[in-house]
């Protein structure tokens, strides 16, 4: 009686490994600068090189010895949802960001991790917003993932001129306006989550999104635009401190160093006294909404001298009572030698 072969194997051969998918064709590394890994445990800086030798994306942190691996968590060639095929690697902000096709609409999109597990950002499914990026689905994926729409562009940078830098900062307003009334924050408002498209700025970067009314969900920002409640014991997010990042952003995008110390004070501008209340250290003081802000920046604009005339905050402005329990995790702050682009024409205005 002959004697079987196994499937798969010829006499006298082995069994042949099963095919690799190829690499992304972006090197994570060349994503993720040095200047801006960071433990997952401690922050402290990590992925540093040393004597003529780059940094690694994994490794022991010096100061708490806890294991680091910032490569990107999904391979290439994963099938999410049984839908979203990953081909690339995008950017690395909080998370990383993946570039995929959708195999049953032939688009492309982009994937991208939510902070935590809540499926908040549901709610724009059905409520879209033009200056917005465009969120296609909500999936769970070795946690929740975003599918949001392809966007060409380049992040907003400054220096710029009060008019581009108020135009950009306008541009923007009435998707957080929009996010505000269906009882979302954005919660991680800066130039860099702001993309200037052909058709003009949109606010992207939807991992931070979060209902106002939610105090017990860990805080997610970035170092430089979070207002001072975002802290242990503090009052947490609010509408006042996405108002408080909108006037960090417009005071970056005219030449402001992210944070004092990490360069000289710009010049001044007519849109300061705007930029002084939106920034206000009680919350209180700040414009009660992004629409007054930038309503208030246009009349700084006009010269008519009336900024920061408008009604002061009501009573009820979105600011919760400090519980003692809220986690903090800044994600970074910009580079503080951000490239210069040429501004914009100083003949645009802020959106009516």
């Amino acid at each position: 009686m002959d004697r079987l072969e196994p499937v798969g194997r010829t006499r006298g051969s082995r069994t042949a490994p099963p095919p690799q998918p190829p690499p992304f064709r972006t090197d994570p590394v060349a994503l993720f600068p040095e200047a801006r890994r960071t433990c997952p445990g401690c922050d402290a800086p990590v992925g540093r090189g040393r004597d003529g030798r780059p940094g690694r994306l994994t490794g022991t942190c010096a100061f708490c010895r806890r294991s680091f691996d910032l490569r990107p968590d999904l391979a290439p060639g994963t099938l999410v949802a049984d839908r979203y095929r990953l081909v690339d690697l995008l950017a690395r902000g909080g998370a990383w960001l993946y570039l995929a096709d959708d195999e049953r609409t032939g688009d492309q999109v982009v994937v991208a991790r939510r902070r935590d597990d809540a499926r908040t950002p549901e709610l724009l499914l059905d409520h879209p917003h033009p200056a917005l990026v465009g969120l296609r689905d909500v999936v769970d994926h070795d946690g929740m993932r975003l599918v949001l729409d392809r966007l060409h562009g380049r992040p907003a940078r400054g220096p710029l001129g009060p008019v581009a830098a108020a135009a950009v900062v306008g541009a923007i307003v009435p998707a957080v306006t929009h996010l505000h009334r269906l009882g979302l924050l954005h919660a991680d408002l800066k130039p860099s989550n702001v993309l200037v498209t052909v058709d003009g700025p949109v606010l992207v970067d939807l991992g931070s999104v979060r209902r106002i009314d939610d105090r017990v969900s860990a805080v997610w920002g970035t170092d430089g635009f979070l207002a001072p409640e975002i802290a242990p014991g503090g009052a947490g997010p609010s509408i006042a401190s996405d108002v408080f990042a909108l006037g960090r952003t417009l005071d970056v995008l005219l030449g402001a160093p992210v944070a004092a110390h990490l360069g000289r004070p710009r010049a001044p501008t007519d849109l300061d006294p705007a930029i002084r209340r939106a920034t206000a250290v009680d919350p209180g003081l700040r414009h009660p909404d992004a629409r007054s802000f930038a309503d208030d920046v246009t009349l700084a604009l006009r010269g008519t001298g009336a900024g920061t005339t408008l009604p002061g905050q009501p009573a009820d402005h979105g600011v919760g009572v400090p519980d003692g329990g809220t986690l903090v995790h800044q994600d970074g702050s910009l580079p503080s030698t951000a490239p210069v682009n040429p501004p914009p024409s100083e003949t645009g205005a802020l959106p009516p």
